[in-house]
């Protein structure tokens, strides 16, 4: 449903902004310190459209009720992914996470930054923890990698740090009281943080945004999908590895939820950045 400022609006989401007097202060904030200038793009999807994606060979932007604008979703580094079947148990595979790991120049120009899923957030996902009058649009970061990178270092210090959700020690106490956008990023990253009563990685992880579509041939570098998946798609492992992806598999398992996989996943995708020494 609509706002009074025509953006949509959901029962129990974050409040959208009239007009564009953002208040953005989480910009202010960037400090990347050390860090490297551009980190990987992650897209998370089921198994089934993920074979459909290597069939066409490239990602495709589709119509986004939040931002009502033609976009392709991705995440910086962390695989975060929450879909409407991962807390079910299934015997279907074909509802499981496939990830792709693309390159940072996959997105020459973002068309927002946000330090959490957007989508997660106008929907009420991070409800019990959001200020309730601040409005998503005043938590974007500046929309570039740098403006990606300059958050993490920020909020978390270290790639390591922010891949764990970890934020920064004593990180609330910098911030004046009256500082409320930054206060209540805070506030929502905290589900990120394993153990937390209402643990959520998709609030503490960078949601990237592009208006254009991504071709896979020159742009993936990982895909990590499940192995038994393969056992159904004879040709699939080739045509990923002709785009020159590396490619990685998790042990899925029948009757078992989607998102029971994601600490596979995560340490899947951390070994590889290990590797290639990106963390």
């Amino acid at each position: 449903m609509a706002g009074r400022g025509g953006r949509p609006t959901w029962p129990g989401g974050m409040r959208r902004r009239e007009g564009v007097n953002y208040d953005r202060q989480l910009i202010l904030r960037s400090a990347p310190g050390g860090l490297p200038a551009a980190l990987p793009l992650v897209h998370v999807t089921a198994a089934w459209p993920a074979k459909e994606i290597v069939r066409s060979g490239k990602l495709i932007t589709k119509r986004c009720d939040v931002f009502e604008a033609e976009l392709l979703y991705l995440f910086v580094l962390r695989p975060a992914y929450r879909s409407k079947f991962g807390d079910t148990e299934s015997h279907q595979l074909s509802r499981f996470p496939v990830v792709f790991i693309l390159r940072p120049e996959a997105v020459a120009d973002p068309r927002h930054v946000y330090p959490f899923d957007t989508g997660g957030a106008a929907k009420g996902a991070f409800a019990k923890q959001a200020d309730p009058y601040v409005p998503l649009e005043d938590y974007a970061v500046a929309p570039s990698h740098a403006g990606a990178v300059g958050h993490v270092g920020w909020a978390f210090g270290s790639l390591d740090a922010y891949f764990e959700g970890r934020l920064r020690e004593g990180l609330q106490d910098e911030v004046p009281a009256g500082e409320s956008v930054t206060r209540g990023f805070i506030d929502v990253a905290r589900m990120g943080v394993e153990g937390s009563n209402e643990h959520d990685k998709r609030a503490s992880t960078i949601e990237l945004a592009a208006s254009h579509n991504i071709d896979l041939p020159g742009n993936v570098e990982l895909v990590i999908l499940p192995k038994q998946y393969l056992e159904g798609n004879v040709t699939l492992l080739d045509e990923i590895k002709a785009f020159g992806a590396d490619v990685e598999l998790y042990d899925w398992q029948p009757n078992r939820a989607p998102d029971e996989f994601q600490k596979d996943i995560l340490r899947i995708s951390r070994d590889w950045y290990q590797h290639k020494g990106i963390m």
